[in-house]
């Protein structure tokens, strides 16, 4: 049985090297390769990579004996006698994958391990597999072994955003790797194994295990001696403070986003892209996001998303994707669909205007059942079941966020304009209902910012974009955005919704419930609104040079049960502006056109009065 299987296995590599000199060849790059430079809005470099990654390159003769040759006896002990696989812990993994009939063991040298980091996928498939056997033998052709164990350990990754050895020692212990004491090369050596299990950070018990495991591999191998190995373990490690680690830390999420849409493009396909990206990248706004997510999400694990946009040129200037790029690379802006509670109804309004309603259009705020069908029945509440048991105007509507002039709306227009509102801006839902007008609709604050940055741009519309251009290793531009923004929304009743969106800030709505957005109002004019749902809480705005959407919540939809959890994303909004904008600079704001009447009128009930709040109306 034993006899046939190393037939089979031999015949296997022979068919392996008959592929490969018969031209299946990928020209497999190792080494230091800086392929790829990000540039921000001023044209500088903010990221340099190797392999698309953030590396600081280090030689392999710069690293510790005890490092390379611990590695080698943990990862791949038989590395310096194969030739990129290992026979004998191939046919080990394949006899017990057989047994459970399912992928339960690798038997990847690190040869493969580099390869399939730089070249292939993480799936675990058989296929994919074969493909990083192909490229392993074929790297060990052209590369020797210490080409190969410094390209491993330059673009390993450790966890927490953090690529290559020399990012890895100083952000685990604020060391060069040469500094390093035995017992934080163990740690070093089994973080990549698994990071989100062994990283100190995360998981204390998990990270000193594997650390005992790799020492007592070392000691096995006669790396160390038995005094070293206690010694070792004994050690308290002193890990680095990674909050006080900012640099990729700021632009972590901004990067990441750049390479999806560069892949999304057509490039950055390949580590051996030569290209250089240009960005709209701005650091100021950015490192103006992160001070304020780390302010308000201080001693918290709740999350927050958030993205700053350009109106009219829909440049995306900074976007944080979650509390902190070391704790979570995970980009909450782009990835999560979230309710987007009552922010939708700013679009609802806007449909509203379009079909002749106007600021002063007013419907009765009572608790309200509305029959649907024969069979279904709806009644929306308002927050803390607060009606204002009379007519109130649009303006107070907005300011309030009542629910039953929402559906009143929705209901009047048709539940397929908001519906079909959304398939304009590309937003798709499966079905058009009747709640959609209190924002049980989900998708990505990235959308959500879109949408209001219409609003900001007076009704103009492009498609949000992160990268200027791309030129390849000579200047040769090999991708250039078209700022060919479109109409989808009408100026002047966008203009009037602008106007609305200053109600949620205005002390004169105050009824039975007050506005929104009271006392968060930043020193510059702006427009805005707020949502939220059981398990989000929400606020968008802009004025004619910043769109600003963010979103807090906990990801296990955990609900906000507190008002200082509510009120994250708002404190976060009125202190982004404000460090933007001051008293004695307080921004542009909008001028109404000649469709366009300013009135004052009570804003509750919308009728004219002296002593009420200026609102624009569109002229009869």
């Amino acid at each position: 049985m034993k006899k046939g299987i190393m037939v089979i296995f031999t015949v296997g590599i022979f068919y392996i090297f008959f592929l490969l000199f018969c031209g299946f060849s990928h020209n497999i790059t190792l080494g230091n390769q800086a392929s790829l430079i990000i540039k921000n809005d001023q044209n500088e470099t903010f990221f340099e990579s190797c392999y698309q990654m953030d590396v600081l390159w280090t030689e392999l003769n710069n690293l510790p004996d005890l490092l390379v040759e611990g590695t080698v006896a943990v990862e791949d002990k038989r590395f310096y006698q194969h030739h990129g696989y290992d026979p004998i812990r191939i046919m080990k993994a394949l006899y017990k994958n057989l047994v459970s009939q399912n992928i339960v063991e690798g038997a990847s040298t690190i040869t493969q391990q580099t390869i399939k980091n730089l070249y292939l996928t993480q799936e675990k498939t058989y296929s994919r597999k074969i493909k990083e056997l192909f490229l392993s033998v074929e790297a060990e052709l052209h590369y020797t072994k210490e080409d190969i164990l410094e390209t491993y350990f330059n673009t390993l990754y450790y966890g927490h955003g953090i690529y290559g050895i020399q990012n890895a020692s100083q952000f685990y212990f604020n060391k060069n790797p040469n500094e390093l004491t035995l017992a934080e090369i163990a740690m070093l050596i089994g973080i990549p194994n698994s990071p989100n299990n062994y990283s100190p950070y995360l998981n204390d018990e998990k990270s000193r295990n594997r650390q005992l495991i790799v020492l007592n591999v070392m000691r096995n191998q006669n790396l160390i001696t038995d005094q070293q190995y206690t010694q070792a373990k004994q050690e308290k490690l002193m890990l680095a403070d990674f909050k006080t680690q900012t640099q990729s830390e700021v632009y972590g999420y901004y990067k990441d986003a750049v390479l999806q849409e560069c892949r999304e493009l057509g490039f950055c396909s390949s580590n051996q892209d030569h290209i250089t990206i240009y960005t709209y990248y701005d650091e100021k706004l950015q490192k103006t996001l992160q001070n304020e997510f780390d302010k308000q999400l201080e001693n918290t694990d709740m999350q927050a998303a958030g993205i700053i946009m350009e109106p009219y040129t829909f440049h995306i200037k900074a976007i944080q994707g979650g509390s902190n790029y070391y704790k979570t690379q995970y980009n909450r802006a782009l990835y999560s669909k979230r309710q987007s509670g009552s922010t939708i109804k700013a679009l609802l309004y806007y449909l509203a205007l379009v079909e002749g309603f106007n600021p002063s259009t007013c419907f009765d705020s009572t608790q309200t059942t509305f029959q649907i069908s024969e069979t279904v029945s709806y009644t929306p509440e308002n927050y803390r079941s607060l009606y204002a048991e009379m007519p109130i105007s649009l303006i107070h509507a907005i300011s309030t966020s009542d629910n039953v002039y929402a559906i009143k709306t929705h209901l009047f227009l048709g539940t397929d304009a908001l519906y079909n509102a959304l398939n304009d801006f590309g937003i798709q839902q499966d079905e058009t209902t009747v709640s959609m007008a209190l924002g049980t609709t989900d998708f990505p604050l990235i959308d959500l910012a879109m949408i209001y940055n219409t609003f900001a741009s007076e009704g103009l519309w492009q498609q949000p974009a992160f990268i200027k251009k791309i030129t390849d290793a000579y200047g040769n531009i090999l991708h250039e955005r078209k700022e060919e923004p479109v109409r989808l929304l009408k100026e002047d009743e966008t203009l009037v919704l602008t106007s609305l969106l200053r109600a949620p800030f205005d002390i004169k709505n105050v009824n039975v419930s007050g506005p929104s957005l009271l006392g968060y109002e930043p020193y510059t004019t702006v427009a805005a609104k707020s949502g939220s749902s059981d398990w989000d809480s929400l606020i968008v705005g802009y004025n004619p040079q910043m769109t600003l959407a963010l979103w807090n919540g906990y990801d296990e939809n955990k609900a906000l049960t507190t008002t200082d959890e509510r009120k994250i994303s708002r404190s976060i909004f009125k202190e982004v502006f404000n460090a933007i904008y001051s008293k004695e600079n307080p921004g542009p704001w909008y001028t109404p056109n000649d469709n366009i009447l300013i009135q004052r009128v009570n804003p509750i009930t919308g009728q004219i009065s002296n002593t009420g709040s200026l609102y624009w109306y569109l002229k009869n």
